[in-house]
């Protein structure tokens, strides 16, 4: 009896002390998600350079109508497959990294003293060996007022602006040509940073494709 009795005591002992450790134990208890405040919005004016649908619309058929079809002729020319060439219509960026560029873009402009107050777009095309083979693209350049004079800059090896203009040797139409300055002289001068891609400010490698029929 003596033995039942001190099972029983223990048995309820234990079973005090597993009750306890499971409303203790913060897994079990029910989560509850905090209610969103209803804080107002920051007003946001449009911009001005905002069209409407039905111009963004005719911008999208003009392309298709005006330039799709010689794209597709050259490239098909310049193959030997028959598959068709489908040109790229649209370059995409996630926001998150349109953000976070434009905040690195700020920060060193900021730490080379200069306001870099706009950005370029420039359009490009990868060739035959590139890292999408004939396909277009654009790459984002910022620009700046520099020494009196303005344009896409870099930031050089000793940390200050400069403008990509003057990275490149004049023709003598006084259009950029050949290979850098510094390569181009019997002294180098060239930045080792820019070398390595660390001066450079430029953004490209967006997602691309071919007419994205569900938006126009």
């Amino acid at each position: 009896m003596k033995n039942l009795s001190l099972a029983r005591t223990s048995t309820g002992i234990l079973s005090v002390c597993l009750m306890a450790l499971v409303s203790c134990n913060p897994q079990q208890k029910k989560e509850t998600v905090p209610e969103m405040a209803d804080e107002p919005m920051e007003e946001v004016k449009a911009p001005k350079e905002i069209i409407s649908l039905e111009e963004a619309k005719v911008l999208c058929e003009n392309y298709q109508n005006r330039r799709i079809p010689d794209i597709v002729e050259f490239e098909m020319g310049d193959r030997d497959s028959e598959e068709k060439f489908m040109p790229t219509q649209f370059v995409a960026f996630k926001l998150e990294t349109l953000k976070r560029y434009i905040k690195y873009v700020e920060r060193k402009a900021r730490k080379a003293e200069v306001d870099a107050d706009s950005l370029r777009i420039y359009f490009g095309n990868y060739g035959k060996e590139g890292r999408d083979p004939n396909r277009n693209t654009v790459f984002i350049l910022p620009t700046a007022k520099i020494a009196n004079d303005y344009g896409g800059f870099y930031i050089g090896g000793d940390g200050q602006a400069k403008l990509i203009r003057n990275y490149w040797p004049k023709a003598e139409n006084g259009g950029q040509e050949g290979e850098p300055k510094s390569k181009a002289s019997f002294i180098p001068t060239f930045d080792t940073g820019l070398m390595q891609g660390d001066g450079s400010l430029i953004l490209n490698h967006g997602g691309s494709g071919p007419p994205p029929g569900s938006d126009f």
